[in-house]
């Protein structure tokens, strides 16, 4: 378990496991309370960009266009971006 931050993070926690060819896994029990994996974003909340953009969302929706992937140099470093049209499906 290590301190989870960086520029991008699969879930909006402090801590995350890191999993390594040494790591030992056994059966638990359950948890005693539920925690829910999904962190959906509103359609509007996506329009507007109100959301932390470090940290992987999903949202209701559907993908309906693409453009094609772009490549820019940023910091001497080649970045990727693609623009996609979404559909609101919520």
């Amino acid at each position: 378990m290590t301190r989870n931050e960086g520029d991008y993070m699969v879930i909006d926690h402090k801590h995350k496991n890191n999993f390594y060819k040494t790591t030992k896994v056994r059966v638990s029990n359950d948890f005693a309370i539920m925690v829910d994996p999904y962190n959906f974003v509103t359609f509007q909340d996506l329009i507007a960009r109100n959301l932390d953009t470090r940290v992987a969302f999903d949202f209701l929706g559907q993908v309906v266009s693409t453009n094609p992937m772009k490549v820019i140099i940023e910091n001497s470093r080649a970045i990727r971006l693609m623009n996609l049209v979404d559909e609101d499906l919520s």
